[in-house]
C-alpha cells in the first residue's frame, strides 16, 4: 500500500500507531495526516501513490480548521487548484 513513501517520512505523521498497523491503516486517514503533518515531498508521494483526484478528494472534505491556516489556503489556492 505505502511503497513509495519514506518509511521514516512517513512514521513523521503517523507517530501514534503501530509500525504494524500503517499497511492497513485507510488510504484517506493517511492522506489526512499528510495533508495536516506532512512535508511537501511527503505530499508529492501521496499524490504520486494515490493520485491528484484522490488527494484533491480527500482534502476537500477535510475541515479548514484541521490543517494550519497558512498550509490550508497554500493547499488550497495553489497546490491542489
Amino acid at each position: 500500500m505505502l511503497l513509495l513513501m519514506n518509511e521514516q517520512d512517513l512514521k513523521k505523521v503517523l507517530w501514534d500507531i503501530n509500525d504494524a498497523s500503517i499497511d492497513s491503516l485507510p488510504t484517506d486517514f493517511v492522506i489526512q495526516r499528510i495533508l495536516s503533518y506532512g512535508g511537501l515531498s511527503l505530499l508529492a508521494n501521496a499524490m504520486r501513490e494515490y493520485g491528484v483526484t484522490r488527494v484533491k478528494q480527500v482534502f476537500e472534505a477535510m475541515k479548514p480548521t484541521s490543517i494550519p491556516e497558512r498550509k490550508y489556503y497554500y493547499f488550497k489556492n495553489f497546490l491542489l487548484s
